[in-house]
């Protein structure tokens, strides 16, 4: 398989057949010129688009029709990559395409009643009806339609003497159909439609299967190239579909699918395959599909440095113009990012994580993302861990809110602690049946007869702004302490508001008196928090649930390093054993929310930052990277002590 570039751009083409003279300003020397402008090495360039059309002279699907008849935009621009030296995989939409949806409804996907399956879509809108952002027609990939992918694969491995790969778009929409198709393929399959569980079981089933049949006719012709389905294909929360691909493309746009703090934990569970993954933002201020719209350029250069600093490679989204030109003042904005990128690179891969800290995934995204952004913000690298991991590789483990795990698992965990590692769960993590599977201290004793309850904490786990009871903005799991040692205590409030009992504005006072439940116990390394505050942070923001969780966790675990910057910093130490060297990466930019989009502006600089690092290591040298300048060290009784000249934006240092 090829090696999987570095500084990649995909390049959307969704144009309306309303709009003339498709493709017709086409330039070689200036898209080529743009490529170099933005120190880019790959460009996903587009075969078919969502609107239904094709950009080359197509038998099997159907051309542009205001594109010059004869013309192959496609092979045009993976010509002029190649001959650049610039790898030009090909994009095919699947999921929406607006010509196959309207020419057959029948490849539709559809609900249980019949009715069509769409995306932000009304079936009954006027023609001049204001249409939503990203509104679609959803197709199922199976029958007729599937057959139609498939001999496009065909036609373009055929077309093409130099195919770098296919990128599949718009995969895994829903996790259910009910199309003639679904319906028929159930039955063969002996399961019952009528079963949601067996509609979704077929589900993964026909879309493996749709998976292997585009592989295997990529392959036949081309077995160094790639394939990545996305829309699904890297979620941390469908690994079932992980085995297909040939790498992982991590999309988000973080300034409008939430924040900046979702891809490190998505790249710890790429990694775990041996594959190559990358990231994928966009230079648009917004979503995909827009133009005229500019990222700043220190926010695209702080993403792909982020990115880097997980072992991902970079892609950032542009979309041509319709004419065929591309917008030079993007390319310069993108070059500022990959230039950076590039001076960095050999520091970036390959390298391993040297997190001790383990994470669990609660399958609720709200919780997983309170903790992650919570470690992240702490300065705590962590590593996601899946059911049937080894624990080995690690020192504490953390199981937020709601880890159900099996009685395998549970073993598992418990013979980690028995062999002197650290656990902190919550809420309802590792309760099965009622009872706790793991030994906090404490017997688990099931619902708060109240909705929300108050946290008090004791001297153990001090509170920036004292020990007075502070609002959780739900209720703590009860449980009765046996021999555990309680850290924190559950107030609880007079009672609930409702019509019949209320009191203010907001939320009823605590009575005076602790409830005698605990909110935190702890036995041995283990601690549970009775509170669902990973999900309460994601979801409220208060600083004092990362406190109490954080001093929590530093009870029963001591992270690898620590460093003086505030929060919003970011930071990784990654070791590459081929040099014999730690890398540490740190990062600082100040997300703001403006409107409904969370911006990067404003990049502090930060001088003299002190890093100590636990360590065996003998340092003979720390360098800032990627000047090498020596940088002045102490490294005695375990730990590694120096100070970063200055950190902004990203700044990052080697040690060997």
């Amino acid at each position: 398989m090829r090696k999987l570039p570095t500084r990649q751009v995909h390049l959307d083409f969704h144009t309306s057949p309303l709009i003339p003279d498709v493709g017709k300003a086409f330039d070689k020397e200036k898209f080529q010129a743009a490529l170099k402008e933005g120190n880019v090495n790959s460009v996903t360039v587009f075969a078919k688009c969502h609107h239904g059309y094709c950009y080359y002279p197509s038998t099997v699907g159907t051309q542009h029709p205001t594109m010059e008849q004869g013309f192959d935009l496609t092979g045009a621009m993976v010509n002029a990559a190649h001959e650049i030296g610039v790898d030009a995989p090909i994009y095919i939409t699947a999921g929406w395409s607006v010509l196959d949806s309207e020419t057959h409804p029948e490849w539709c996907m559809r609900y249980k009643d019949g009715s069509m399956q769409t995306m932000n879509y009304d079936l009954e809108a006027a023609p001049d009806t204001p249409k939503p952002n990203c509104s679609w027609k959803n197709l199922c990939l199976s029958g007729e339609y599937a057959e139609h992918i498939y001999a496009l694969t065909e036609e373009i491995c055929d077309r093409y003497e130099k195919v770098d790969g296919l990128f599949y778009d718009i995969i895994y929409l829903n996790d259910v159909c009910y199309c003639p198709n679904c319906l028929k393929g159930m039955k063969e399959e002996g399961l019952d439609p009528a079963n949601i569980e067996d509609a979704r079981k077929y589900y993964k089933i026909s879309h493996l299967r749709f998976m292997d049949n585009c592989s295997k006719r990529l392959h036949k012709k081309h077995p160094e190239a790639t394939v990545f389905f996305n829309s699904g294909g890297a979620d941390i929360y469908r690994p079932e579909y992980h085995d297909g691909q040939t790498h992982f493309e991590m999309e988000d746009l973080p300034t409008a699918w939430g924040g900046y703090d979702k891809m490190p934990p998505r790249a710890s569970v790429m990694s775990r395959y041996g594959k190559e993954y990358l990231g994928m933002t966009g230079k648009f201020h917004t979503e995909w599909g827009g133009f005229g719209e500019y990222k700043n350029p220190e926010a695209l250069k702080y993403e792909a440095l982020l990115m880097a600093m997980y072992g991902s490679k970079c892609s950032i989204g542009d979309q041509m113009i319709p004419d065929g030109h591309l917008d030079i003042e993007t390319y310069k904005c993108i070059g500022t990012a990959y230039k950076a990128l590039e001076a960095i690179e050999p520091w970036c891969w390959p390298a391993v994580s040297t997190a001790k800290l383990g994470v669990y995934l609660s399958g609720n995204e709200s919780s997983d993302e309170g903790l992650h952004k919570m470690l992240l913000e702490g300065h705590i690298d962590f590593e996601v861990v899946l059911p049937g991991d080894d624990l080995k590789p690690f020192k504490a483990l953390i199981l937020p809110d709601g880890v159900k795990v099996s009685d395998e698992e549970a073993i598992k965990i418990n013979a980690f602690v028995n062999a002197g590692g650290a656990v902190l769960f919550s809420g309802t993590s590792l309760v099965k049946d009622g009872k706790f599977q793991l030994d906090p201290g404490a017997e688990y004793a099931g619902n708060s007869e109240f909705r929300q309850d108050y946290l008090c904490v004791g001297d153990k786990l001090k509170l920036p702004f004292g020990n007075a009871p502070f609002f959780c903005y739900s209720s703590a799991k009860r449980a009765e302490v046996t021999d555990g040692e309680v850290l924190a205590s559950v107030f609880e409030p007079w009672f609930d508001r409702n019509y019949g009992t209320y009191c203010s504005h907001r939320n009823t006072p605590y009575k005076s008196e602790a409830s005698g439940y605990p909110g935190a116990v702890k036995k041995g390394k283990v601690i549970w928090l009775a509170h669902p505050v990973f999900e309460l942070y994601k979801e409220y923001g208060a600083q004092l649930f990362r406190e109490v969780a954080l001093k929590a966790l530093r009870l029963i675990y001591t992270p690898l390093y620590s460093i003086n910057l505030p929060s919003n910093g970011r930071t990784r130490l990654t070791y590459q054993a081929k040099e014999d060297r730690y890398v540490f990466h740190a990062a600082y930019a100040t997300p703001m929310q403006r409107g409904c989009i969370t911006v990067l502006e404003d990049m502090p600089e930060f001088k003299d930052v002190s890093v100590t690092i636990k360590t065996d290591k003998a340092v003979k040298a720390v360098r800032s990277i990627p000047s090498l300048e020596e940088i002045a060290f102490e490294n005695k009784n375990g730990e590694l002590s120096f100070a970063i000249p200055y950190v902004q934006c990203h700044s990052a240092v080697e040690i060997v």
